[in-house]
């Protein structure tokens, strides 16, 4: 099995961030949170190996913050989270949240422990 990050986060940015989505890191917790208008597209990449965990990706711009793209694997599937995603993409009044766990007790040591809307 390749070796895989167990968050990959990658970012373009133009401008402060501050005025769009919002990354903050607690402990072993890492949480997102956005508008449903910056959300550009997303997708679960399901794994070609059974140890292998997917992956959930969303791709996010702000006017005002430029483009950032977030990666996060799970071995424990995503649920409810690609509706949850479909449901608020292109809504400005809705917020959302995810929140991937660094220290799971799962094979590659993540999870994504929310996603939920505001």
């Amino acid at each position: 099995m390749k070796p895989i990050l167990p968050l990959c986060l990658a970012a373009l940015m133009v401008g402060a961030p501050a005025l769009a989505w919002d990354r903050v890191q607690q402990g072993t917790f890492v949480t997102w949170t956005f508008q449903g208008d910056e959300i550009t597209s997303y997708s679960v990449a399901e794994p070609a190996y059974d140890e292998d965990p997917a992956v959930l990706n969303v791709s996010l711009w702000h006017a005002q913050s430029g483009s950032v793209g977030v990666a996060i694997e799970s071995d424990l599937g995503f649920g409810d989270c690609p509706r949850i995603l479909a449901s608020a993409k292109g809504n400005a009044h809705t917020g959302v949240t995810l929140v991937a766990n660094l220290n799971a007790t799962t094979l590659n040591g993540v999870t994504l422990h929310e996603c939920s809307t505001y």
